[in-house]
């Protein structure tokens, strides 16, 4: 009886059920080690670890021509028949800009490192990552496309067991050997596992689509992505610019503090990247539809989110004090605007997803540039007058400005 009421179960469903359990379990594993690094390491190197993360995915953007971004699902949509040769043409692309981004490097390192603020074993960790990592981000928004869930979700969570239990013995173990390079031990071995998959993918990808190069391809993604470069790049700026401007005024020991409260906040966007990844496919295969659920379906899974993050930022207490030490806990008042931010997030992608859909990305950018420049400027001032905890407050205004601006803008384009 239970086989049989499984089977029943839609497509659709059964894949956004086994992705939304893997994105869980994925970032449920690195809530699980907070509280192991914050007690193995310090709040500097914690610090120094999530100043790489923020650069990492500032630069990605770039790294990736913003492909990976909601235009790719787009390409699926009007290339089914042609999916893997326009996999791999696209491919093509994020591996030229890699090597790129990584021959500029080499020829400026000293100022690029003084720049990022980080040595030059972990931008090289970056370059690669640059190069490999696409292949999987294609593979995987195909895979979520096309409903077929069960390799995807393996992968998904075995890499992300893999990177957490060898990242945790690296630490532990350089630890025991007086290392000066924690920092460097964990990132290294928390993206080797990702490595060598996205390498696998890489490879499979071209002995499958066969297509190196293709005007038509480049110039259909491309369009689309070029104004989604100036959207992710200002949503990272949005995102990560905080820690990055705490590190340069306050210290990576302050970055540290600030980031993991936010990462411990931000918790509920798991959930929230998950339902919205799978929810796309439905949305760009009904909207035409003159009979739909859109707009109810979107309002109650807001809805179920706004739930979920008031109930995060109640329990913050309790959860600061499970997760990390004393030091930490001076910086609990930065949990409720981040949440609230966080939970913007969900209302301007419900807005940017139809924009992509009509193809009238640039939209999105404007919104993005108007956010991120608030937020840059608040921080430029408040951070100086109040403290690093005020990046929170300033995040939260820059997430308001956001979600209204990308709602004028979509109801311009639906009209």
């Amino acid at each position: 009886m239970l086989k049989e009421r499984l089977q029943n179960i839609p497509l659709g469903v059964k894949a956004a059920v086994v992705y939304t359990m893997a994105s869980v379990f994925s970032r449920g594993l690195s809530m699980i080690t907070v509280p192991i690094f914050t007690r193995i390491m310090s709040t500097s190197e914690i610090g120094m670890v999530n100043l790489y993360n923020s650069w990492y995915s500032l630069l990605n953007v770039i790294a990736t021509l913003s492909l990976t971004s909601g235009g790719f699902q787009a390409a699926m949509k009007d290339f089914e028949g042609e999916r893997d040769q326009y996999q791999s043409a696209v491919l093509t692309l994020t591996s030229m800009m890699a090597i790129v981004l990584g021959c500029i490097y080499f020829l400026i390192s000293d100022i690029w490192n003084r720049i990022i603020g980080l040595p030059s074993v972990l931008i090289i960790l970056m370059l690669v990552m640059f190069f490999f990592a696409p292949a999987q981000d294609f593979w995987l928004l195909r895979q979520r496309y096309e409903y077929k869930y069960k390799l995807a979700g393996a992968l998904t969570m075995g890499s992300a067991l893999a990177s957490t239990i060898f990242s945790v013995i690296v630490v532990l173990y350089l630890n025991k050997a007086g290392s000066d390079q924690v920092v460097v031990g964990r990132l290294y071995a928390t993206n080797i596992a990702t490595m060598a998959i996205s390498a696998v993918i890489w490879i499979k990808i071209y002995a499958k689509g066969k297509t190196i190069v293709n005007i038509k391809y480049w110039k259909y993604s491309l369009k689309l992505s070029a104004p989604l470069i100036g959207y992710a790049f200002a949503a990272q700026i949005l995102s990560v610019s905080d820690r990055m401007m705490i590190s340069k005024m306050v210290g990576n020991d302050a970055v540290g503090i600030y980031s993991t409260l936010y990462t411990v906040s931000s918790i509920s966007l798991l959930v929230w990247t998950a339902i919205n990844s799978s929810f796309i496919p439905y949305l760009y295969q009904n909207i035409e539809k003159k009979e739909n659920r859109i707009k109810e379906l979107s309002l109650a899974l807001m809805g179920s989110y706004a739930i979920i993050a008031v109930m995060l930022t109640f329990l913050a207490p309790e959860i600061v004090k499970i997760l990390a030490t004393k030091e930490y806990y001076e910086a609990i008042y930065i949990m409720p605007p981040i949440a609230g931010g966080v939970f913007l997030t969900c209302v301007s992608n419900m807005y940017s997803n139809i924009m992509i859909y009509y193809k009238k990305t640039q939209y999105i950018m404007y919104a993005s540039i108007a956010a991120a420049a608030t937020n840059v400027v608040l921080n430029y001032f408040c951070i100086a007058k109040f403290g690093y905890m005020a990046a929170a407050y300033t995040t939260l205004v820059a997430y308001i400005v956001l979600a209204l601006g990308e709602a004028v803008c979509a109801h311009v384009v639906c009209k």
